[in-house]
């Protein structure tokens, strides 16, 4: 690839991207469709992109957190179905949604009159989909009495259409599948119900990237994909039935290179003290872009909270595959002292012969990366563009 004039960048690469996407589509029966999730920007990887890619080899349904994803989505020129999971709160998103024709959620009683008011005085359509609340606590419905008078309620408007219905699992990675066959028996509960009532309702889902892998019987009518398009398998003991590319690369350039000897200290608070001579060369990548940071979630028990402390003290000690290192000409090489706000410090051999502007690949965690920064879609190695859904082809970010 040319010689690129950034500091610091991601490389997204579509061949991976791909391959994850027929590795999914192989488990999947022709009979269920595939719900993309593009929340939090496609996982780092740029959600209007990867939406147009996405599409261009046959998804055609994305869902997303916020509306405000949905309707950058659809700025971009992305027409495919959008699903928005999380409520909206006033006349003026409900407006917006109607206005781009976006899916909404209906997770309350609240949801249900704010979107039948809306869409009745502007005589407009809307699909909406149903939330039950089946275990985790968060959105959704937790009786048959409220779901069944929403039902009845929504039936009295013909501007809404009542596209789907669907419930999230809690504890789907656990190894004791109790709970989760519990949530599902619960969900359908509701869902055979409804449809002994008369509200036949074409999309039941259930299944995120965790419960596809597991329970094969909650496929149901469509399934809820992120993580594994994106490269991961989600944490915990599950199945791995295709190999998984990992897309995304993190990549700077050397912008200062230097010697030392050893007994030298770096970084604040005298943080390291080299053992001997290096080469230290500073990156421009820090902490703010996700170098060294890790979920900070309250230990869930004992065990957990051992395993944390462990995870520091190998950390700490420089351990196994806790080390923070980055890759340089296909060999590591650690970070040594604290990580700054936006620069890190990488200790190098005397002998390797380095200048500053070489490339370096940065472990970062994908989420935190910036949303403005430059990402480049590649296909073997090489830069690409990425049509949207007339054709029409758009320059890659960056290029």
């Amino acid at each position: 690839m040319k010689q690129l004039k950034y500091d610091k960048w991601l490389e997204i690469d579509i061949d991976a991207v791909k391959q994850n996407l027929e590795g999914v589509k192989s488990l999947l029966d022709s009979s269920v469709h595939l719900l993309a999730v593009l929340k939090a920007d496609a996982y780092g990887h740029g959600a209007v992109n990867m939406a147009r890619f996405l599409y261009q080899n046959g998804v055609d349904f994305f869902a997303v957190s916020f509306l405000s994803e949905a309707l950058e989505l659809r700025k971009a020129g992305i027409r495919s179905s959008i699903l928005v999971f999380s409520p909206v709160v006033d006349e003026e998103q409900v407006k917006e949604a109607i206005k781009n024709h976006i899916t909404l959620s209906i997770s309350s009683l609240f949801d249900c009159q704010l979107l039948n008011q809306v869409s009745e005085r502007l005589n407009q359509p809307l699909r909406v989909h149903l939330k039950v609340d089946s275990g985790l606590g968060r959105f959704g419905f937790t009786n048959m009495e409220e779901i069944s008078a929403v039902c009845q309620s929504l039936k009295e408007n013909s501007c809404i259409y009542i596209e789907g219905i669907y419930t999230h699992m809690a504890d789907a990675a656990s190894g004791d599948p109790a709970y989760t066959e519990e949530q599902f028996r619960r969900f359908m509960e509701i869902v055979n119900k409804l449809a002994q009532a008369g509200y036949k309702i074409p999309l039941r889902h259930c299944a995120n990237s965790t419960v596809f892998l597991k329970y094969p019987h909650m496929h149901l009518d469509a399934v809820r994909i992120g993580t594994l398009i994106s490269g991961q398998y989600p944490a915990g003991d599950l199945p791995r039935p295709v190999e998984l590319i990992d897309p995304f690369c993190f990549k700077c350039k050397i912008i200062s290179l230097k010697s030392l000897k050893a007994g030298d200290y770096l970084g604040y608070s005298r943080s390291y003290r080299l053992k001997e001579d290096a080469q230290i060369a500073v990156i421009p990548v820090g902490y703010m872009d996700g170098l060294g940071l890790n979920v900070g979630n309250k230990a869930e028990g004992f065990i957990d909270l051992l395993k944390i402390l462990l995870k520091n003290i190998f950390f700490y000690y420089d351990l196994g595959r806790f080390k923070l290192q980055v890759r340089i000409r296909d060999s590591l090489y650690p970070v040594r002292g604290k990580v700054f706000m936006q620069m890190a410090m990488i200790e190098i051999p005397t002998d390797l012969e380095l200048h500053i502007g070489d490339e370096v690949e940065v472990p970062v965690r994908k989420t935190l990366v910036a949303r403005d920064l430059v990402r480049i879609y590649t296909k073997a190695g090489e830069a690409v563009k990425i049509g949207d859904q007339d054709g029409t082809s758009y320059i890659v970010e960056g290029d």
